[in-house]
């Protein structure tokens, strides 16, 4: 989620992929996840959790109108990172704007041990973003905003290296958002707060590829236009009784093509995309969620229902037009032993609509060669959790314990395209619905000041998946991991030192066996120590980075790149 507003699209594919990159860190302002099944508050997706970024807004100025101009540069040793970016700020008693632009030049990524420079891994990013609030009365706050992202020559280094690709490049990919957010506060008890928004977003994804033995050259478009339409409300019933309901409308329009040129004699040839060129699909939702507080109690229930139809023209493969729906409930009871300390329940049930790219899609993927499949239900979980919660002066943290019950398991499964089991000289695939499957774990976070200046932070997750239909492991589920940070900070100086680790990981299934990303054998357990420092002086910031002191050579699970390797960077913001 985008400021309340969905990045998933009808195209999404699910496992490792590019997506929240499309987002501009320069102008996210924070970061909130939402552990556990979602769906009831977020729709569709929502199986496992919800990531929610908040972007950076002006602020209002009651006493006057204020001015502020904000540039940053950043390098990365190894010419791995060369950013640089500009913002400006007015703000006003009624009006204010903020714009920002950046440009990143991101190098081959240089990883640790003998791994060394990982070519190809480089790309160039251009952003920016323009927001202005408007306080049209005491009761009525507009907000615009316009986001725009261009990445252009990524490179796949885990498709050249690993694949047999000449070259293989999202070129370009883009990514834009534009909306229009009214909120109104009232004195009705039913309409509290209301907000309104419509908004427009547009992912543009150019892929450029040739194998090394090939004279053809493959590109591959795919546009979509996602239009949305969110209303919410806040209702307070009672001093203890709250509510939070909604209706929300987002209608997608896919266009995808595919040209194959031959580099002999520049023949051009004009083919399916991955897609069957304009697709639909219209997503409609309403839901209510309450809150009622009594003694050391918290109630929290919800209900949600979602309509989804996708409509499919598809010459090659048959047309497909489906229209699955489904209702999803959420309980949760919060009990305080005292006002730091409460014990937390939860039962979730959520829901995942397979989507256009689930249904429609014709090509390659990671491993292999995807044929579409139109007999898929939407995928179903139930999740319970328990856990406690902490919050005392020197001490804060949490644990909990959870298993996620999954039906309708959308995964891929051997197959054939016009009776072969090969398509290229790749193995070919489809998706089913596989059967039932779990995820259990356990998560907890602490946080222990020493003193006003330092503190200690440390997480621990541990994860367990298993296809029980397939009887096997559910696939890329993380090893055991986590962290531990020592932190100082005053006024101006800022210090921190951060251990990550992760386990070997050899519980694979059949899709990691195949998955060329996955080191035969699993993948190899690691620890990373990083140091950050920063100083600020009048206008200036300063921060400064060692990364991977011990320059361990390290792969994320399912990753298609090893993590950077020793190195230094230094960013430097100014603010007048």
């Amino acid at each position: 989620m985008i400021d309340g507003i969905r990045l998933n699209n009808s195209t999404f594919r699910y496992g490792p992929n590019q997506y929240l990159n499309t987002i501009n860190i320069n102008s996210t302002q924070r970061i909130e996840v939402m552990r556990g099944s979602g769906s009831v508050q977020y729709g569709s997706d929502a199986l496992g959790g919800t990531v929610q970024i908040i972007s950076k807004s002006p602020t209002l100025n009651s006493t006057g109108n204020a001015y502020n101009l904000g540039v940053n540069a950043k390098y990365l040793s190894g010419n791995m990172e060369r950013s640089g970016g500009l913002n400006l700020k007015y703000s006003g008693k009624s009006n204010a704007v903020l714009g920002m632009i950046s440009y990143k030049n991101f190098g081959d990524l240089v990883a640790g041990g003998d791994v060394g420079k990982q070519t190809p891994s480089s790309y160039n990013e251009l952003a920016g973003t323009v927001k202005s609030l408007h306080k049209i009365s005491d009761s009525y706050l507009l907000t615009l905003s316009y986001d725009y992202l261009k990445q252009s020559d990524v490179d796949r280094y885990d498709q050249v290296t690993q694949r047999g690709y000449e070259y293989y490049k999202f070129d370009p990919q883009i990514r834009q958002l534009a909306y229009v957010k009214n909120n109104f506060t009232t004195n009705s008890s039913f309409f509290s707060n209301m907000v309104f928004t419509l908004s427009w977003q547009k992912s543009n994804e150019t892929r450029r590829k040739k194998k090394e033995s090939s004279s053809i050259q493959t590109t591959e478009n795919d546009i979509v236009n996602v239009f949305g339409s969110n209303f919410e409300t806040i209702s307070k019933f009672t001093n203890s009784w709250k509510a939070n309901s909604g209706i929300e409308l987002y209608y997608d329009y896919v266009k995808s093509s595919k040209e194959e040129l031959d580099l002999t004699n520049n023949a051009l040839t004009a083919m399916r995309g991955l897609y069957a060129d304009g697709s639909t699909s219209l997503n409609f939702s309403v839901y209510s969620l309450h809150n009622i507080n009594f003694n050391r109690y918290d109630l929290n229930f919800g209900l949600r229902y979602n309509l989804t139809s996708i409509d499919i023209k598809d010459k090659q493969f048959g047309n497909v037009a489906i229209s699955p729906s489904a209702f999803t409930g959420h309980v949760s009871l919060q009990y305080y032993f005292t006002e730091n300390l409460q014990l937390i329940g939860r039962v979730n049930s959520a829901f995942r609509t397979p989507n256009i790219n689930d249904l429609s899609s014709f090509g390659s993927f990671d491993y292999g060669i995807e044929v579409p499949n139109d007999d898929l239900s939407p995928e179903q979980s139930l999740n319970f959790e328990i856990g406690l919660k902490t919050k005392f002066k020197s001490l804060t943290g949490s644990l909990f314990i959870y298993r996620n019950n999954l039906s309708n398991l959308i995964d891929r499964i051997r197959s054939t395209y016009d009776g072969s089991p090969t398509y290229q000289g790749e193995n070919v695939y489809t998706k089913v619905n596989v059967g039932k499957a779990y995820i259990r774990g356990i998560e907890g976070d602490i946080t222990y000041y020493l003193s006003q200046m330092f503190s200690i932070y440390s997480s621990l997750n541990y994860t367990y998946g298993q296809n029980t239909s397939k009887d096997e492991p559910m696939r890329r589920i993380p090893p055991l991991n986590g962290n531990v940070t020592l932190s100082y900070h005053n006024r101006s100086l800022k210090l921190s030192m951060e251990f990550l680790f992760a386990s070997k990981q050899d519980r694979l299934s059949s899709g990691d066996i195949d998955d060329h990303r996955i080191p035969d054998g699993g993948t190899p357990g690691w620890q990373v120590l990083n140091l950050y420092s920063s100083y600020k002086i009048n206008a200036f910031l300063i921060s400064v980075g060692l990364l991977n002191i011990f320059d361990e050579a390290y792969r994320i699970h399912g990753s298609g790149i090893d993590g950077i390797g020793r190195s230094v960077f230094i960013d430097l913001k100014i603010s007048i």
